[in-house]
């Protein structure tokens, strides 16, 4: 048996120091039986005179360890057939992994395959099984696989549990991960020794990343939109908040989004997302500061991000003279028209005591577009490039 000619580690019990065997010297005397053999055979006859009065497998084996008779198992010699260990059998004490996994299966867990000796055959059929035989109760089945990776040995036993699985049979998942796990004598005349085998490659399929529930927002970076969501926060002095002008701030919040090149639909799926459902927003909210005409002939097509504008040069006025303000002076802003410097709310303390025009009026709309107008740079190189008509709500 030259295919199993890989040294192991063998221990007189689970207290003892280990030695070091061949694995196929510990297979030869699993099949052809040792001074063992009669001491595996009565704690068979132990097992299953419980299960035949009706204990499980698992009653069974704590009742043996309660009576004491589950010393006839743990006083056997006991190998590690993945590994080479030094003065004990601790994950620590491996100083060489073979490749070799020892398979556990329980009949118990396969109830389709009728008893041990059918289950042990099945699982011989394998072509990655190089041995399989009876367990040391009898009443399940041990077998050999060898990996092509012994530093990954948990990853290839993950596969194996997998591919076992697809061919109708459950590994005992409890072992098989680790180079030191240990299999007790077991003794098997019938036990199924191959001549050849399929070194076992495979790993579990890589795990991908999970994608969060969030809903992502669309294609443009957040950028862009939170720009427009300040331009009417410093409008209005709030963002979105106050029912009343719900409908108002959307309206300039689109036409930010307009001038700065985001699409339509973008601009709907990101006020659905972030705001509130488009059921709930009046049709000509959105749709006048995208579709009317003087939205149109205002911002023109395919104009470039806002990121990538520069400031031009303050709008003349009637008299074709510039007016020129410190920005230093006027960190909240100024009316280039009057001189009229704004507050930290973003319009002068005096224009308290105007009295505003009622919403839906031209009035109001004209009030609307200018405040904004003066109070953003932005829109001021719109209406310095484009010279644009009054947009109104239609």
């Amino acid at each position: 048996m030259k295919i199993f000619s890989e040294e192991i580690s063998v221990f007189k019990n689970y207290r003892s120091k280990p030695k070091t065997i061949t694995l196929g010297q510990w297979l030869k005397v699993c099949k052809g039986g040792s001074r063992f053999t009669e001491q595996v055979l009565q704690y068979r006859r132990c097992l299953n005179e419980l299960i035949d009065k009706g204990y499980s497998l698992d009653e069974a084996k704590k009742e043996l360890k309660n009576t004491g008779k589950n010393q006839l198992k743990k006083s056997l010699p006991l190998v590690t057939v993945g590994a080479i260990c030094s003065n004990a059998r601790k994950q620590e004490n491996v100083v060489t992994r073979t490749g070799w996994i020892a398979l556990d299966i329980d009949v118990e867990d396969n109830p389709h395959l009728t008893d041990a000796e059918h289950l042990r055959d099945e699982v011989a059929k394998i072509q990655n099984v190089a041995f399989s035989a009876l367990s040391t109760g009898g009443r399940g089945v041990w077998a050999l696989v060898k990996v092509s990776q012994p530093k990954r040995q948990a990853e290839h036993f993950e596969a194996l549990q997998a591919d076992f699985k697809a061919f109708g049979i459950t590994l005992d998942s409890s072992k098989g991960k680790n180079p030191n796990d240990a299999r007790f004598y077991s003794y098997d005349p019938g036990a199924i020794i191959k001549d050849s085998f399929t070194v076992y490659k495979k790993f579990p399929p890589e795990k991908k990343p999970r994608r969060s529930k969030k809903r992502a927002r669309t294609e443009h970076t957040g950028d862009v939109f939170d720009f427009a969501m300040q331009k009417v926060k410093d409008k209005h002095g709030y963002t979105f908040t106050h029912p009343g002008d719900m409908h108002h701030s959307i309206y300039h919040f689109c036409s930010v989004l307009n001038w700065a090149g985001v699409p339509k639909h973008e601009a709907e799926s990101w006020i659905n997302i972030n705001l509130l459902p488009l059921s709930e927003i009046k049709s000509n909210c959105i749709t006048g500061a995208y579709d009317t005409p003087e939205a149109k002939r205002y911002f023109g097509a395919g104009k470039k991000d806002y990121s990538q504008r520069v400031n031009h040069a303050p709008r003349r006025d009637s008299a074709g003279e510039r007016k020129i303000q410190s920005r230093n002076s006027t960190p909240n802003g100024f009316n280039p028209y009057t001189g009229e410097i704004f507050d930290k709310r973003g319009y002068p303390a005096d224009w308290d005591e105007i009295e505003a025009p009622e919403p839906g009026t031209a009035e109001y709309a004209e009030a609307e577009y200018y405040r904004a107008m003066d109070a953003d740079p932005i829109l001021k190189q719109i209406d310095e490039i484009f010279e644009p008509e009054l947009i109104t709500e239609q």
